[in-house]
């Protein structure tokens, strides 16, 4: 059990040996993801943050290399382990999915595996503390996909918020070796366990009943030309805002800038909903229509990663359905997709 008078005094103890990240809500109102080394300013009493906890692992922009007349030298990174705290079952799974594209993807058509070494350098060593979700929002649809509330999968240590103390338990031995150097814990009593129980109960209770989507990825191979694909496309503004906020896309753009010898090469998010995204040298788009662009996200992670991976690329954060201008709701388009009769009458 950790104390909540004691919470400051574990982050900055965490913070001597990690760089130390949790949701922080800002002056402006902003609830995300920030370096701390002190528990001032975080704030568990808010779900899901505007952007993903991917952007820790996998930056919105990061120096690849630089050179010079002197050479080539890699972009910055700090040697140091990171430790992010009070990250939900979403965010946390999503990175163990994300670990699947970077940590070893699939390389066709040989399968051999590749690694990415920039990722490598932040999400292994990780130690990730896991928050039960104490008021899943209208827009979660976790369950949709197996996960919970109380969801533990991709976290080191899940935390419960007890009020006035958190229960730590660790998931892995990791988070096991990590909690047993902590001197300010104290041993959890039964009704503690008992208060823990019942926390994960009622948030789970909170959801709505889980849509199935038993057989999908099987079926949407089979409606690649369907007609209702013009219908969920139309909606769509194409203004990328659901693939930055999602936790599992990962598309990116290499951008090399350099002048007098002097240069450097990026790697920056992009997103497979811009009309650039796979314009070619030759002025031929593929995916020149919107429809096109909306149909390849729903593909690429309800069909083509469950091809490849065996898990869908989606961990029902939600965050695509608040961000968007236009009300653009996945849940709705994955209930017509299992009901193309259905959907076509919309």
């Amino acid at each position: 059990m950790l104390d909540r008078t004691a919470l400051g005094r574990f982050i900055s103890v965490l913070a001597g040996s990690y760089d130390v990240h949790a949701p922080v809500t800002a002056c402006d109102g902003s609830f995300e993801y920030a370096p701390v080394r002190t528990a001032e300013g975080l704030d568990g009493t808010r779900t899901v943050t505007g952007l993903s906890p991917k952007g820790i692992f996998f930056p919105k922009d990061e120096v690849l290399f630089q050179y010079d007349g002197d050479g080539i030298r890699s972009g910055e990174a700090s040697c140091r382990p990171i430790a992010v705290w009070g990250m939900r079952g979403c965010d946390a799974r999503s990175l163990a999915l994300l670990d699947r594209v970077f940590g070893s993807a699939v390389q066709k058509p040989g399968e051999e595996r590749f690694q990415d070494p920039y990722w490598k350098a932040r999400y292994d060593g990780a130690v990730i503390f896991g928050a039960v979700c104490v008021k899943p929002l209208s827009t979660c649809f976790c369950n949709w996909f197996g996960g919970s509330p109380s969801s533990t999968e991709g976290m080191d240590v899940q935390v419960t918020d007890l009020g006035d103390a958190f229960l730590l338990a660790p998931v892995t031995p990791e988070g096991e070796e990590l909690l047993g150097r902590m001197d300010m814990l104290t041993q959890a009593a039964d009704t503690d366990l008992d208060a823990s129980r019942e926390v994960a109960h009622r948030a789970g209770a909170m959801m709505s009943p889980p849509f199935s989507l038993e057989g999908l990825d099987r079926r949407l191979p089979e409606l690649f030309h369907d007609p209702a694909w013009a219908g969920i496309a139309a909606p769509c503004v194409n203004c990328g805002a659901c693939t930055f906020a999602c936790p599992t896309c990962h598309c990116f753009d290499v951008q090399d800038e350099g002048r007098n010898g002097r240069g450097r090469r990026l790697r920056v998010w992009d997103s497979c909903m811009f009309s650039s995204f796979t314009l070619e040298a030759s002025g031929h788009n593929p995916r020149a229509r919107s429809l096109e662009r909306v149909r390849q996200r729903v593909m690429h992670k309800f069909s083509y990663f469950p091809a490849n991976y065996g898990e869908r690329l989606c961990t029902g954060c939600g965050r695509c359905v608040a961000v968007c201008p236009v009300g653009f709701d996945i849940r709705k388009v994955l209930r017509g997709l299992g009901a193309p009769r259905d959907l076509k009458k919309d």
